[in-house]
């Protein structure tokens, strides 16, 4: 007989992947624009490095 069908882990759901993907996305926006009125740049290239993880993140990555 076949087991029952495990429940995903937290983390795998993509209700809370997607959460967390947002606001990775939101911090790295919000570092990118310090970066930019400040004139730090080293900031912006944070930003966006935060945002591409972020958007790594996202509920579309999940694949089993």
């Amino acid at each position: 007989m076949s087991e029952p069908a495990e429940k995903p882990r937290f983390f795998a759901r993509p209700k809370v992947r997607r959460i967390l993907s947002r606001t990775v996305v939101a911090v790295g926006i919000v570092l990118a624009v310090i970066g930019v009125v400040s004139g730090r740049y080293g900031w912006l290239f944070a930003g966006i490095i935060v945002v591409g993880l972020g958007a790594a993140m996202g509920p579309g990555r999940i694949r089993r």
